[in-house]
């Protein structure tokens, strides 16, 4: 970047438009640019992207339509079985819909290497033991036995096709957000003429942001696969 303040957009461009690079590079100038017209949106989406959604809820690129599997002990024996996510009570019913990505951009292209090297891999994300006193009920009510069962496990998994999606999806939005710029205030964008309307300037970047990027997306990845698992430390949130 320039020290005459003066935002070249066109570099963003070229970062999103190669094939074989990462898209931090692009995230870190739209932060940039997010910092010197003081727009807190931008600024929220590529601190984030960069660096994970901790404690945030990621749009519905970041989504996968999520599995639950339970392993069952009835005496010696234990099988593995599904166990519908409706079944389960209020808020898991809904909460565990969807297995969300928390990670950075980073952290997601790194996965999404490796997941390519398994045929149809799935996330695979183990519950914490103490979520399975709510699980245990939707599980005896579908599998019935004259011997008692209990619930020992429990694991979500989803599509890891996701992982590989996630950065083509923050590319090509952010190339349409690029573009957008570029229609109202040039390629090269002067940050003080910017700044002198600042409130309409801002009010059409954070529009742009909420309508078509964070709060578009399809979070509808169909859980397939084999059991090729992609092991994950993607978090899972416990409900409010």
């Amino acid at each position: 970047m320039s020290s005459n303040h003066i935002f070249f957009l066109q570099e963003v461009i070229n970062d999103l438009i190669k094939t074989d690079g990462s898209i931090e590079p692009a995230l870190f100038k739209l932060n940039y640019f997010a910092r010197l017209i003081k727009n807190q949106e931008l600024l929220d989406y590529t601190d984030a992207e960069i660096n994970g959604y901790k404690g945030k809820e990621p749009p519905g690129y970041r989504k996968a339509i999520a599995t639950l599997t339970v392993t069952l002990q009835s005496g010696a024996y234990s099988q593995i079985k599904e166990v519908p996510i409706s079944m389960l009570e209020e808020p898991f019913n809904t909460h565990f819909l969807y297995q969300g990505v928390y990670e950075g951009i980073k952290v997601i292209e790194s996965m999404g290497l490796k997941s390519h090297k398994n045929d149809s891999p799935l996330i695979r994300v183990d519950l914490p033991l103490e979520m399975i006193p709510y699980i245990q009920p939707a599980a005896l009510k579908l599998y019935r036995s004259n011997i008692s069962i209990q619930v020992v496990g429990a694991m979500i998994t989803a599509n890891a096709n996701i992982i590989i999606q996630i950065p083509s999806t923050v590319k090509s939005k952010l190339l349409a957000f690029c573009m957008e710029l570029a229609d109202h205030f040039g390629y090269d964008i002067e940050i003080k003429s910017f700044n002198e309307k600042q409130t309409v300037n801002n009010h059409f970047v954070t529009n742009y942001i909420k309508n078509e990027i964070t709060n578009n997306g399809d979070g509808n990845v169909n859980n397939t696969g084999n059991d090729s698992n992609l092991e994950a430390t993607i978090a899972v949130k416990a409900p409010d």
